[in-house]
């Protein structure tokens, strides 16, 4: 299922302020990490950018508030369709995507030029990281992996069995060996690690 947005997105983020207050009702884990992702990204040219596990559109809204320059084309894949309402995605992406990352067909989005990969690998296996990671870099010249790097055990939230941590025990260490031929670059936290992510 998709759900398209006819809105035209202004650089300056006018169009969306009604959708950003809403946002501010569900706040991502922690701030940790955001600036050095800011710092990595707002000199890049990008067309086209990925959002995976949108959420309450913790990316989109980053980029709006800190104004990165403006991107022709925001994609959201949220797998919990409820959030699509909550948090009015269909307002701050251009489209989103209404389905499980794991049975996403990427080619059929592709290519972009980079891919947000925000608080979603802890929510799947490690092979299935593996398996998505590789199908990102397929698609995406460059992608961002927060990730916590703790202990982070967490159940179903509102009723959204897609919260569920299937892998709650990351670390730093594993993160750079299970992604090494793919990450050039990383910040690790208190609680939360970031990791800069190219294509071969």
């Amino acid at each position: 299922m998709k759900a398209r947005s006819s809105k035209e997105f202004r650089c300056d983020g006018q169009t969306n302020i009604g959708a950003i207050k809403v946002l501010l009702l569900r706040k991502p884990y922690t701030k940790e990490g955001k600036d050095v992702i800011l710092d990595w990204v707002r000199d890049l040219e990008l067309a086209a950018v990925l959002d995976i596990g949108a959420g309450s559109g913790t990316y989109r809204k980053l980029f709006i508030k800190n104004k990165v320059p403006c991107i022709a084309s925001w994609t959201a894949i949220e797998a919990w369709e409820p959030y699509i309402q909550k948090f009015n995605l269909t307002d701050l992406y251009n489209t989103v995507i209404n389905q499980d990352i794991r049975q996403v067909d990427f080619s059929s989005i592709g290519p972009v030029d980079l891919t947000f990969m925000g608080d979603v690998l802890e929510h799947v296996t490690k092979q299935e990281s593996i398996n998505i990671v590789k199908h990102v870099m397929t698609i995406s010249k460059y992608a961002v992996i927060s990730i916590p790097i703790v202990h982070w055990p967490q159940h179903d939230l509102h009723g959204n069995p897609f919260e569920v941590h299937v892998k709650d025990d990351w670390s730093d260490l594993e993160v750079k060996e299970t992604f090494a031929q793919y990450i050039t670059k990383s910040w690790a936290g208190e609680k939360i690690g970031v990791y800069w992510l190219e294509s071969q």
